[in-house]
């Protein structure tokens, strides 16, 4: 048994397992072969994360992401690495989670021509602001 948040996955549902990570099936996939890869530590934010935790997870989402593109051929040139980093940012259950979701060219919508560019200035300014904050945090 594994506790994932407030749940209990069952180890039939677990795929993959390294020294602080596991990988899990998911109970409602966006698309066909949509897993997750789960830290073993519960905790809620990605920051909270230790440095080894980060380091096994991403080795280990890098090893299933091959893994899906051989299972799912037709997906093998499309792969979403997606963190919903806290709950305003959609995160369902309590425990950091990356979400592997193999997607073809024809599943997305192309609305990027929908959206207007922003200035240089703003890209810049935002820029700046995020450069500034990196060099406080570690």
């Amino acid at each position: 048994m594994f506790r994932f948040g407030n749940l209990n996955i069952s180890e039939k549902e677990v795929f993959y397992e390294s020294e602080h990570t596991v990988g899990l099936v998911n109970l409602k996939p966006i698309s066909f072969g949509h897993v997750l890869v789960v830290p073993k530590r519960m905790t809620l934010r990605y920051s909270d994360l230790l440095e080894k935790e980060i380091i096994d997870l991403t080795l280990s989402a890098r090893r299933i992401s091959k893994a899906i593109s051989q299972l799912y051929p037709e997906t093998k040139e499309g792969l979403v690495w997606l963190f919903q980093d806290g709950i305003d940012a959609g995160q369902t259950v309590p425990h950091v989670h990356l979400h592997l979701i193999p997607k073809r060219f024809i599943d997305w919508c192309r609305d990027s021509q929908d959206r207007e560019n922003r200035s240089i200035l703003e890209m810049e300014n935002e820029a700046k602001l995020l450069r500034d904050l990196l060099n406080k945090v570690q």
